[in-house]
């Protein structure tokens, strides 16, 4: 049975105890454990943290997962010393290790959150105990359902004004959704393995998963990547933007942090090595066919400026086989004339109800503002959905001056296997 002082960390600390592998506790037959694994920034191609995980063995010497391990508490005060015992492991065996910078992050179950560790006393004596400060600790907030969402948010927010930093865990299932981010303004989203492992298959979730970490950026999220297991998923993740990665790819969890991040200096090498090999081997990532791209975009916009006939300004354009179709706006992004699409560009029937596109007004998206910002010169922004195709495209736009009028003339290109196919060349 728990009793108040089980919830105390007075009471909780002396169920420690140490052997050659490190803290562990034993409660109810059950002993715990820690290990760790390593959380890799992309850019700083460092480690920056490190998740303390729970390893769980019953006397039968049975592994016990942690899912089945609270699922089994028979009363909440039995969860809510669970818990904070695990806290009190993980921290002892982190501040043990000596690692002066890196993030520590630790789950926290939502049921749980209000009345259990993020007590301000219990967090707080917590880690001065053992000296780490809150800055350094990033609170993951499992998906699983709160009684009261809006006190979980409450409870969050109060816990960042104290400097920790708070994840939402399992992004893309059950609860940890868009509305949790919304609520909870957290500093870091996990993307869960589900969405990881769907990315990598080559498909259009490639794309999808580079839209979604924009729009987390857009939050003010850093996103994390859990549940990386092949080089082919950490390009895709390493191409979508991605700030942070985690999984077996990088380290499988160890009780020695050492051990678990003994093999990521040479990762890194091979990862970037990889990554770079890759960029260059796709024509439409370097300078020489972004320079191509831009020529015929400003040969198609001299074109036009000069005679007005968008037609012909667009056969410029069709010069490079990615151009899809070619469009003109006015100063106000109003397109005042149909879309001149490239041979053998069929727009899908699904798609009908957007065609004529002849009074669409394009002076939201990016590429027209910074068009317009600076005339001569060519934006290139996206991948964006084309409302013409139905597929993933960018947009070249340059703004110039017809019949002393500015105008933005706009090209749209597919990449790759979206590009169209044409039989003879303008």
């Amino acid at each position: 049975m728990s009793t108040k002082r089980d919830l105390t960390l007075a009471g909780l600390l002396p169920r420690l105890v140490r052997d050659a592998t490190g803290w562990y506790a034993v409660y109810e037959s059950v002993t715990l454990r820690s290990v760790f694994q390593p959380v890799l920034s992309i850019a700083h191609k460092r480690i920056v943290g490190y998740e303390a995980l729970l390893r769980a063995t019953g006397a039968d010497g049975r592994a016990i997962t942690p899912d089945e391990l609270f699922r089994s508490a028979h009363s909440i005060g039995v969860a809510l010393t669970l818990e904070r015992l695990t806290r009190c492991i993980h921290f002892a065996n982190f501040a043990e290790q000596n690692v002066k910078t890196d993030w520590l992050f630790v789950n926290a179950l939502p049921r749980l959150f209000q009345t259990s560790w993020p007590h301000r006393t219990f967090i707080d004596e917590l880690c001065a105990h053992f000296g780490l400060p809150h800055s350094r600790i990033v609170i993951e907030v499992l998906e699983q359902p709160a009684d009261d969402e809006s006190m979980l948010a409450l409870a969050i927010a109060a816990l960042r004004e104290r400097d920790f930093l708070i994840a939402i865990d399992d992004f893309g299932t059950g609860f940890s959704n868009f509305d949790r981010v919304w609520k909870f303004r957290p500093d870091i989203v996990k993307l869960d393995r589900s969405l990881v492992t769907r990315i990598a298959d080559g498909g259009s979730d490639s794309q999808f998963v580079t839209h979604l970490v924009t729009m987390l950026h857009r939050a003010g999220a850093m996103v994390l990547a859990e549940g990386v297991e092949t080089e082919s998923e950490l390009m895709t993740l390493m191409s979508s933007d991605i700030d942070f990665v985690q999984g077996f790819w990088l380290g499988h969890p160890r009780a020695s942090i050492d051990e678990a991040s003994a093999a990521t200096p040479a990762l890194i090498e091979s990862m970037w090595a990889r990554f770079n090999a890759g960029a260059n081997a796709h024509p439409a990532c370097t300078p020489a066919v972004v320079t191509r791209f831009e020529q015929a975009v400003l040969a198609g916009a001299r074109a036009y400026e000069a005679a007005g006939d968008l037609a012909q300004a667009a056969q410029q354009a069709f010069r490079v086989p990615e151009a899809r179709r070619v469009f003109a706006t006015d100063a106000q992004g109003e397109q005042q004339q149909p879309s001149i699409a490239a041979a053998g560009a069929a727009r899908p029937e699904r798609l009908a109800p957007l065609y004529p596109d002849v009074h669409s007004n394009w002076s939201r998206r990016a590429y027209f503002k910074r068009a317009l910002a600076s005339p001569g010169r060519v934006a290139v922004m996206g991948p964006h959905y084309s409302p013409a195709d139905g597929k993933d495209c960018y947009t070249a736009a340059v703004a110039v001056t017809l019949n002393g009028a500015l105008q933005v003339f706009c090209v749209d290109f597919l990449m790759g296997a979206h590009a169209p196919v044409h039989a003879d060349g303008p």
